[in-house]
């Protein structure tokens, strides 16, 4: 089975590149006044006559892979945190990018470093896909042991609504890839419970996006429901290893903040700039790193965490900030995604309160608790789905939801039929289908092309 989802992902992967080239060719591109990755003119300069056509090649083939987001995490990986507004965007993604295309220079590979960083970028969200495709199948079986539930979460995932955003240069599929590898190992019995796989996995999350951060509440929740229905004994050395587990990777987290802190925040610290990147930012009114304590309010902070003050400060983001008439069009294009998960979220939990009242022993609590493993997962998605919905930039909820939890697609996979020869567009199964091809379609030909997407 691990072969027929690896094709699948490749196939879905394969289609959203074909229509990405088609659309980036056909279609005029959109000219938004955005971030754009600055490139210094001395880069091409440098470059060899007789690979000038491979840079070529490679914009032409992938160029519409790189827009809106994707240019903050190329420069990030590129130049790393030269501007302020850039701390929006966690590590983890453009580093390995950036390290990944060092490599490759090393090697000789004859590319300018703008097309050397999207290739690595693509191919490596591509690499990506096929094992988080494959991690969802075999987390939904081990939840639910029903292959064919299996096989369609993982058929909704490769076809899923915000699917250009798992083939662009974004770090969605990478956190999908750490989000499912973390909740497997979560689930997985006392003897196979491995703190270093448990505590890398965590580590990705925390580090490739800010709602990482949530996922910590998996590692806590099933040592402590392992501990309480006694599948684990629950020694001291047991909860030593889990708390240095957790400890470590909010450690590493903070490393990236004393890093951050670092460039923007000490009076000593200074940073010299190439010049393309310093023209950009008078251009554009950027504060660049190694300009002091003085430039940077949020280093006055008692806990100085850039990532609020960055969010609020360059694209209002706030709690119900984003609620004006202007934005009608975003709402309508968040409103499948929300509402979906809304329902869904709500009927789960309606169901498991009522349960709940009816069994107010312990005996009763601890049989809930193991029966109703999926409670979790689900009380995870309902959370995010309330913050996309008052507080984030309410288009990014499709794409958010999409890439953080499984439960999405658990929910749409109980919709749909046993084979797609018994679907029926005049049914929910049909509703899903349709809303799926339209955004995977739509989504690929306007954010190829520059246009604005959910």
């Amino acid at each position: 089975m691990t072969q027929k989802v690896t094709k699948l992902a490749l196939v879905s992967r394969l289609m959203v590149l074909i229509v990405q080239l088609a659309a980036n060719g056909a279609l005029p591109e959109h000219k938004p006044d955005v971030f754009r990755m600055p490139v210094g003119q001395d880069a091409d300069a440098e470059k060899k006559p007789c690979c000038e056509w491979m840079d070529k090649l490679v914009l032409r083939c992938f160029g519409g892979l790189k827009n809106w987001d994707g240019e903050y995490f190329l420069h990030i990986a590129g130049n790393l945190y030269s501007y302020e507004n850039s701390l929006a965007f966690y590590p983890l993604y453009p580093v390995v990018v950036r390290y990944v295309a060092y490599s490759c220079q090393f090697i000789g590979i004859p590319l300018s470093q703008e097309s050397l960083l999207l290739l690595v970028a693509v191919i490596l969200n591509l690499w990506l896909f096929c094992e988080s495709a494959n991690l969802l199948f075999q987390l939904t079986h081990y939840m639910f042991n029903d292959l064919n539930k299996s096989w369609n979460a993982a058929l909704i995932y490769c076809f899923n609504p915000a699917t250009i955003f798992f083939t662009a240069a974004y770090s969605e599929t990478f956190f999908a890839y750490a989000s499912f590898h973390l909740m497997l190992e979560c689930l997985k019995p006392s003897q196979n419970f491995t703190f270093v796989r448990l505590g890398a996995a965590l580590t990705a999350c925390l580090l490739c996006r800010s709602n990482g951060l949530i996922t910590l509440g998996f590692p806590l929740y099933f040592f402590a429901r392992q501990i309480l229905i006694k599948e684990r004994s629950s020694s001291v050395w047991q909860r030593g290893k889990m708390a240095l587990t957790i400890l470590g990777a909010i450690g590493i987290l903070h490393g990236f903040y004393f890093y951050v802190y670092r460039l923007y925040c000490l009076p000593t610290m200074t940073v010299s700039h190439p010049k393309h990147i310093l023209d950009y930012a008078a251009e554009r009114k950027y504060l660049t790193s190694g300009q002091g304590p003085q430039q940077s309010p949020w280093c006055q902070y008692t806990l100085p965490f850039p990532y609020t003050y960055v969010q609020s400060h360059y694209w209002d983001v706030g709690f119900l900030r984003y609620y004006k008439w202007k934005q009608l069009p975003n709402f309508l294009l968040a409103l499948p995604m929300l509402s979906f998960m809304h329902w869904h979220c709500y009927d789960y939990l309606r169901d498991f309160v009522a349960k709940v009242w009816a069994k107010l022993t312990p005996s009763g609590y601890r049989e809930l608790i193991k029966q109703h493993i999926t409670f979790p997962f689900v009380l995870h998605a309902a959370f995010l789905t309330l913050v996309c919905t008052v507080y984030v930039h309410i288009q990014v909820s499709t794409r958010l939801l999409a890439s953080a939890t499984p439960a999405f697609y658990w929910f749409a996979a109980d919709h749909m039929p046993k084979t797609l020869a018994q679907l029926k567009l005049r049914s929910k199964a049909g509703a899903l289908f349709i809303w799926c091809t339209t955004y995977s379609l739509l989504g690929t030909v306007l954010f190829s092309n520059n246009y604005p997407w959910t």
